[in-house]
């Protein structure tokens, strides 16, 4: 019998078989291997336990926190408190252009927004080709595109503590009621989700609000020699050599061609890269 992993906690993980969920704990040579999203084979024992024998072939696996066959990730940043950070932001779109997971940006608290700061980031964001949402809990807006956004998939929130993300949740499933704090008086929201939970979508699919995709290192993720490669728009250029780091070769196609709030975090995040990869390699590891 077929089951979804919705939820672990602890040891326990929560396998939901035909609407119904059921406890199990898994066998000590799976521990370690199954992961909220995982699709699974097994036994219902009784009223409340499932036996679970073996893990499906999954498609993808979100690095930190793991989250499998996930569909699509919302990237939730907001326009203010706390400010929209490209460099955070910029981050977490390479680690999903590695994991070949398509985001969909959603700019939130469009009531608090600048004009003129809401227009260049839409405009940076969508000319790349991303699909981006603005939200507002307080007005309404955009959460009726987001409901059909993530209609019938296993969907992620990614994204700062304080940007909404929970609101955003308890707006589109009503009922719902997550736990949700205020930003705290440094302006970095506090998280409040400490499980890792799948919650089902009146609408159809699943929705998981993850307490550890919010703020990660790059460095533990991304490899140097990855980066060129995870910012999308500069595939669209030739350069002269195949490893260019669109840094300092000549007959660049990248360099003075891309807006320059991407690539301003691009050098930043090489950088970052570059330092960990000399290191390691005076370490011989």
């Amino acid at each position: 019998m077929r089951g979804l992993v919705i939820y672990r906690k602890g040891p326990h993980l929560g396998i939901e078989v035909d609407g119904k969920v059921y406890l199990s704990v898994p066998k000590s040579k799976l521990k370690g291997n199954i992961f909220v999203g995982d699709f699974v084979e097994g036994e219902i024992l009784d009223d409340k336990n499932f036996r679970i024998e073996q893990v499906l072939e999954r498609k993808n696996l979100l690095p930190r926190p793991r989250v499998a066959n996930v569909d699509r990730v919302l990237v939730v940043f907001s326009y203010k408190h706390p400010d929209l950070d490209p460099l955070h932001l910029d981050g977490i779109l390479a680690v999903l252009e590695k994991e070949d997971i398509e985001p969909v940006i959603v700019f939130n608290k469009r009531d608090l927004a600048d004009e003129n700061e809401r227009e260049k980031w839409l405009n940076v964001y969508r000319e790349i080709g991303y699909e981006v949402i603005e939200s507002s809990t307080v007005t309404g807006e955009g959460l009726e595109r987001i409901r059909e956004s993530i209609k019938g998939y296993i969907t992620v929130l990614a994204g700062p503590s304080g940007s909404g993300k929970t609101s955003i949740i308890n707006s589109i499933i009503p009922g719902l009621e997550l736990k949700v704090q205020e930003v705290g008086k440094h302006g970095k929201g506090r998280h409040t989700t400490t499980d890792i939970m799948l919650v089902k979508n009146p609408d159809g699919g699943y929705v998981c609000d993850t307490p550890g995709f919010g703020r990660f290192e790059i460095t533990e993720l991304v490899k140097y020699d990855e980066l060129p490669k995870l910012y999308r728009e500069f595939r669209k250029f030739k350069c002269a050599f195949p490893d260019c780091t669109h840094t300092v070769e000549p007959a660049c196609g990248v360099i003075g061609n891309v807006r320059p709030e991407r690539y301003r975090t691009y050098v930043i995040l090489l950088n970052k890269l570059k330092e960990v990869k000399v290191e390691r390699f005076h370490k011989g590891t």
